[in-house]
This record gives C-alpha cells, sequence and structure tokens, in this order.
C-alpha cells in the first residue's frame, strides 16, 4: 500500500462553494498555486513566511492570477512569474497585477505529508506544523506549488503555518486508501488567518 506522490501545495477543498476574492500583488518571489500568501504592509499581498518557526500570518492560499483590469491571466506562464510584473507588459499596460485568493477563515485544505523523519500518526491530529518542505519552489508546467508538510514540524502550541485536523479519506490511485506514512494527504486549516476575529499583525 503506497501513498500517490502529488505535491500540489494546500489545495482546497469544496472548491466550487469556496470563497475567493482578488487582491493587488506585488511580490519579488514566483507565486504558484497552493502557495499561501498574506497581506502585507503596503496594502498588498505576497508570498507568506512560511518557514517561519513563529506564528504566521496569511490571508488564505492562491488559486488563480489575472493581469491589469483583471483581464486575462498575468503571465503565458500557470503561476505568478515576477518577470511579468516589472515592468508591465506591454509597456503602456500600468495597472496593477491580481491574485485570486481562497480567503474564507475557515477553509480547510488538502495537503502532502512528506517523506523525511518520523512519519506523522493520526494521534497528531489537532497539532499544528510549523515547516512546509520545499515551500517556495514549484512545477513550472503544471503551475502547483512543490510544498508539503514537514513531518518533523509537528509542535503542540499556537506556533506555525497550520493545524492538522485530519487525515483525509481518499482513495489512491491503486485502490488503496490514504493512510499515514510517505506522502500521506492531510486536511489542515491555516493557524494565523488575518481575516479571524481581531487584528494580526501584518508581515513587514
Amino acid at each position: 500500500m503506497v501513498n500517490d506522490d502529488f505535491a500540489r501545495g494546500f489545495f482546497p477543498l469544496n472548491w466550487p462553494n469556496m470563497s475567493i476574492h482578488a487582491y493587488r500583488v506585488s511580490t519579488a518571489t514566483d507565486i504558484f498555486l497552493g502557495m499561501p500568501v498574506a497581506l502585507v504592509s503596503d496594502g498588498y499581498v505576497g508570498v507568506a513566511n512560511v518557514v517561519s518557526a513563529g506564528a504566521v500570518v496569511t490571508i488564505g492560499v492562491a488559486v488563480g492570477f489575472a493581469g491589469t483590469l483583471k483581464r486575462g491571466i498575468a503571465t503565458v506562464d500557470p503561476y505568478l512569474d515576477v518577470s511579468d510584473l516589472t515592468p508591465p507588459s506591454p509597456s503602456s499596460d500600468t495597472g496593477d497585477r491580481w491574485i485570486m485568493v481562497a480567503d474564507d477563515p475557515n477553509q480547510e485544505f488538502l495537503v502532502q505529508e512528506d517523506t523525511g523523519g518520523t512519519a506523522l500518526a493520526l494521534a497528531d491530529a489537532g497539532a499544528a506544523i510549523v515547516g512546509l518542505f520545499r515551500a517556495t519552489s514549484g512545477n513550472t508546467d503544471t503551475g502547483w506549488a512543490n510544498l508539503e508538510i514537514d513531518a518533523d514540524g509537528v509542535v503542540v502550541s499556537n506556533s506555525g503555518i497550520c493545524q492538522l485536523l485530519r487525515l483525509h479519506d481518499l482513495v489512491n490511485n491503486d485502490g488503496t486508501e490514504n493512510s499515514v506514512g510517505d506522502y500521506a494527504k492531510w486536511v489542515v486549516r491555516l493557524l494565523h488567518h488575518q481575516k479571524r476575529s481581531g487584528l494580526n499583525p501584518l508581515p513587514v
């Protein structure tokens, strides 16, 4: 029994019914589908600091991109290629680029576990995850993020990027159930959401 290896970052569940809003984007880092993003101090959205050991604030997860005036896609690539952000192209096109974000504080996501360290167990449900593996890279062909849960990143505290809710009940391509171990698929929620009640600090 082997879990499918298909990393795609934070994949939103209940896709047709989830809350999605457009935010202006300004970043020096490529953004891939499934990457957590954060509202930053200039009022734009950028990649969240998902490798921090502290409480990581986020506004949601990237699920799409658009160009100026929300016309068409921001780039010819299936991800947000920062080389298309500055300067805008064509040169007369000076408006903002946009990122579509699954930003409901209660949104649940499917995310894959990595293969390093001690595998997560069912008893880890409810704990927080500090580390994400391959957190800043993505697949330039599919557009999906490569990030996975770092199995060694479980903490029993309010630190981290997300909270483990449960092992997902999906079925692998070979007909077996998703199970604990390498490439296990977990359901998570973002732990420190910027739209949750009360004010969260903005990243610099």
